[in-house]
């Protein structure tokens, strides 16, 4: 099982264009993509830094898992690390196999169209994972 790389490192924010602003300002340029994610009740957006990304989260609805995070961590905060993968259904089989527990035993549809689903923070010393496979493989 390889991963490719670390595709974004999210963070949860309470303002998401304060928080644009702020990473303006830091890295010297305007996010690449801003995408509102249904399914996930979320609004992101995305600076490129190298091969990985940097996703800003807001939530967009009280349900969103983002508000709970917010709600436990009130100045928002590291939420996950994505890791990309080539085979998303092998490595969650894999995974599975070796006791690890999964949030997501089949993948859904996350930002940028990619297929995704997160391994659970207890079974990964409390770091909530994602995994990611670009629709184009």
């Amino acid at each position: 099982m390889a991963f490719k790389k670390v595709d974004h490192v999210a963070i949860a924010v309470n303002d998401l264009n304060q928080a644009i602003e702020l990473y303006q300002s830091i890295l010297g340029k305007e996010p690449e993509h801003i995408e509102e994610v249904q399914e996930q009740k979320v609004r992101a957006a995305f600076f490129g830094v190298g091969e990985t990304n940097l996703e800003l989260l807001f939530p967009t609805a009280k349900d969103s898992p983002i508000s709970g995070f917010l709600n436990k961590n009130p100045r928002g905060g590291l939420h996950h690390i994505c890791l990309e993968v080539s085979d998303i259904e092998a490595h969650l089989a894999e995974l599975k196999e070796k006791g690890i527990e999964l949030i997501d035993e089949t993948p859904r549809i996350g930002a940028h169209n990619k297929r995704i689903a997160f391994v659970h923070p207890k079974s990964t010393g409390g770091v909530l994972i994602e995994l990611s496979e670009p629709q184009d493989q």
